[in-house]
Order: structure tokens, then C-alpha cells, then sequence
């Protein structure tokens, strides 16, 4: 299967394209920073920074900017892995990256199902401050990717 993907045309355009790869490899970059940045901006909301600004209302402006950064960042990494899965899945930081981004999504999802009416639940700094630490250390991992290649 991943021979498959390694295979696939839009994988061979990324590898042989002076321009493609630079370009996704940027638009993957600006998703994750977009991403990271409305998430940290909420956590820090979320934790008491900002109080005169409605935590329901800069989660209502920020949430839709950061699904829409995480699709981008999930598309372009899609077409980044292709490139050389075979390699990537070896890889023990994009496996370390990659379970960090699953535990991230996990925590949006627990800490989005309290609703904005119980933004004062006690797990919810909890949830904030693990938010920001799975962020930043997905953000590392990734950074480790290419020392392991």
C-alpha cells in the first residue's frame, strides 16, 4: 500500500517539481503555524489571559480558523508523507509526531464537547494547558523528522 502511494503521480510530480514540493512544504508550514497559533491563542483564554474578552467569543472567531489550518496542514502532510512513506514510517519522530497530533485532536474534541456554556468546568485549564503542551511538542517532533531520515 505505501509502495502504492510512493507510486502515485501526485507523489512523483512532488519529487521530480523544482517548485511543487516548496510549495506544499510552505503551505504546510503556514497551516500548522495558523493552527498552532489560534490553539494557543484559546488555551491561553482558556486559562485566564484576556479576561475581557468573552472566552465563548474568541473560541467562536478562532475555532473555525483552526479547523480549517488543520485540514490544510492534514492535506499537505498527506502529500509531504507521499513523497517517501516508506521511509517516513520508520521514522520514530513522525510516529511520535504523529501520536501527538492524535492526542492533540482528542483534547480539542473532549474540551469542544464541554460547550461554550461550561467554559468554567473544572478540567477545562486542565484540558487548556495539555493543549498547549501536545501542540508545541507535535511542533518538536516534527522538527525531528528530518534528523532521523
Amino acid at each position: 500500500m505505501l509502495e502504492a502511494l510512493e507510486a502515485a503521480g501526485f507523489a512523483r510530480a512532488l519529487r521530480t517539481s523544482f517548485y511543487l514540493y516548496p510549495i506544499v512544504n510552505a503551505a504546510h508550514i503556514l497551516a500548522l503555524g495558523m493552527l498552532v497559533t489560534t490553539a494557543l491563542l484559546m488555551d491561553a483564554r482558556l486559562l485566564g489571559l484576556a479576561r475581557q474578552l468573552p472566552a465563548a467569543a474568541v473560541i467562536g472567531t478562532l475555532r473555525p480558523v483552526a479547523i480549517g489550518a488543520l485540514v490544510i496542514a492534514a492535506v499537505t502532510g498527506f502529500l509531504l508523507f507521499s513523497v517517501r512513506p516508506l521511509e517516513y514510517v520508520g521514522n520514530p519522530a513522525f510516529r511520535i509526531k504523529l501520536a501527538l497530533l492524535v492526542l492533540a485532536v482528542l483534547n480539542a474534541g473532549i474540551a469542544t464537547a464541554f460547550g461554550d456554556r461550561k467554559l468554567d468546568h473544572p478540567l477545562i485549564p486542565f484540558l487548556a494547558a495539555s493543549s498547549i503542551l501536545l501542540w508545541i511538542s507535535a511542533l518538536v517532533a516534527g522538527r525531528f523528522i528530518g534528523f532521523f531520515i
